[in-house]
């Protein structure tokens, strides 16, 4: 009785039309909300990983570009984590879980930058991962990992590179100079508003001009083979600050040369090892050998022979009336030594082709900030990296000739004072050492 009176209530409910709709449909709405859920779920988390890509890109530029101006890998880490945290925050119930439970979720150590410095450029890569938590259903966190990498890449040679990083005028063409650096790039590391200074009567030609900062120039005096010069540039590293100095050794003994050809002769007798200065000065030319020099300064004619010069605490100098030549020759100055050329002073300068310092001519030690002068005549002839790292000022006044000089200038500030023009097709004489001005720092993926 009581099973027929349930069979027939049943039926009932079964062809009622007032509320069986209702229940299959709320049956049938549950796997369309789960279906939902789980695509709101994966829109939000692909939205996620975009911004977390975007900010990833940010470090990466960021990161590599401090990094090839010569940063270390923590410096470049921490300017890259400044980037990607102020472009990306996490979700707010993750922050809300992070803060809860700090030993469980790293966010900071998700986080990481690693960086490669190779021959033809500089990578950084950027990479971000952690556990994202889905906003509508529970279900276990899934993991977002995302990587951006980005490269610097030097671009062409360039021929002059001012170091000093706030220095008003790091590059400077002074008075009436005329510069002519055809195919020459110029790169200055200040971020002062006339980084790259051209006025006045003066002249300068050059392929182009890069600097941190600002650059001022007249129509008049600047003509360049780019289509603009750059402004707000990345900073070049010093590219030689890891090469090591040669060793002071026990003074050479001058005293021997003739007085009228070295300072410090008085006599003569034997000079350096090189023969007997004789009392007939006329057309004798002094021979002297490599060696550690208290003092160099040269007064008359004098030939070195081949190999490093070094000036310990003393000054490189040539007088006006000097008459020098030396191949395969390098000057050190050590020990706070200082460099003048005097204006009238003829030279024939040029480096060594091998060994660690193959390609340089005069070279002072870090820490030296002497102020150096380079003066020449029409005859004067400077072939070689003069790499004077930490020198207050470079002052530099060319030959002006019209075929040029192989030469590379590296200094904190560098004035051209007089007329001069550079080579750049020469990595013979420089033994292929090349400074390279900044190209583009791009993504890479």
């Amino acid at each position: 009785m009581r099973a027929g009176k349930f069979r027939g209530q049943f039926r009932r409910l079964a062809e009622s039309r007032d509320g069986n709709f209702a229940v299959l449909g709320a049956i049938a709405f549950v796997p369309i909300i789960a279906v939902a859920g789980l695509a709101i779920d994966f829109a939000g988390a692909y939205l996620e990983s975009e911004k977390i890509q975007n900010a990833l890109d940010s470090a990466a530029l960021g990161s590599v570009r401090v990094y090839g101006e010569g940063a270390t890998e923590a410096a470049a880490s921490e300017e890259g984590e400044k980037f990607f945290w102020s472009n990306y925050s996490l979700p707010r119930e993750n922050v809300a879980e992070a803060l809860a439970q700090p030993t469980d979720i790293e966010v900071q150590e998700a986080l990481t930058l690693t960086f490669a410095r190779g021959v033809d450029e500089d990578t950084a890569t950027a990479e971000f991962a952690y556990e994202y938590k889905p906003l509508f259903l529970e279900r276990q966190p899934f993991q977002i990992r995302r990587q951006a990498v980005a490269a610097r890449t030097p671009s062409a040679e360039a021929c002059i590179l001012a170091l000093h990083h706030t220095a008003q005028r790091g590059f400077e063409v002074s008075g009436s100079a005329i510069a002519d650096m055809t195919g020459c790039v110029i790169v200055s590391n200040s971020n002062h508003g006339e980084s790259i200074y051209a006025g006045g009567t003066g002249k300068l030609k050059a392929e182009c001009l890069y600097a941190a900062g600002g650059i001022y120039g007249s129509p008049q005096a600047v003509t360049l083979a780019c289509e603009h010069a750059v402004e707000g540039s990345p900073r070049v590293p010093d590219p030689f600050a890891s090469k090591a100095l040669p060793k002071a050794s026990t003074w050479v003994d001058l005293s021997g040369c003739g007085v009228n050809y070295v300072s410090g002769g008085g006599g003569n007798g034997n000079c350096n090892g090189t023969g007997k200065t004789p009392k007939n000065t006329d057309g004798y030319v002094v021979t002297l050998k490599p060696g550690t020099y208290r003092t160099f300064e040269v007064k008359g004619t004098v030939k070195l022979e081949p190999g490093y010069y070094i000036i310990d605490g003393g000054r490189l100098e040539l007088a006006a009336q000097s008459v020098v030549t030396g191949r395969g020759v390098t000057f050190f100055l050590l020990n706070g030594a200082d460099l003048l050329i005097r204006g009238g002073a003829t030279f024939d300068i040029s480096p060594s082709l091998d060994g660690d310092w193959a390609g340089f001519s005069i070279v002072a030690e870090h820490g030296n900030t002497e102020q150096a002068v380079i003066n020449g005549n029409s005859s004067s002839s400077l072939t070689g990296i003069v790499y004077l790292p930490d020198a207050a000022e470079l002052q530099y006044s060319g030959n002006g000739l019209t075929g040029g000089e192989c030469i590379r200038i590296i200094a904190q500030e560098i004035t051209l004072t007089g007329n001069s023009t550079f080579k750049m097709d020469c990595s013979a004489e420089l033994a292929d050492k090349k400074l390279n001005y900044p190209g583009a720092i791009r993504l890479v993926r």
